[in-house]
């Protein structure tokens, strides 16, 4: 009787674990392939806008080197 119990239980787990995973494949629910790579190209276009050779990112980076630059020189020459 026991046994019987066990293999029905068994059998019935089997049953619904391959419906469950048939179930899963069926679904075409959530973000796909195509979704993935259209959001990497809008992240990669951001990407590149600021940090591209004439970008915001490079632009402050210049200024500020520029500043530092003027800012030692002064520095130095006012020392003799």
């Amino acid at each position: 009787m026991l046994n019987n119990t066990l293999l029905k239980a068994y059998c019935g787990a089997e049953v619904y674990i391959k419906n469950s995973v048939k179930d899963f494949f069926k679904k075409e629910e959530g973000v796909t392939a195509v979704e993935y790579a259209i959001v990497v190209a809008g992240v990669a276009a951001v990407v590149l806008f600021i940090f591209g050779s004439s970008g915001p990112v490079q632009n402050m980076l210049e200024n500020t080197f520029t500043t530092l630059e003027a800012k030692i020189k002064t520095l130095i020459g006012s020392n003799p």
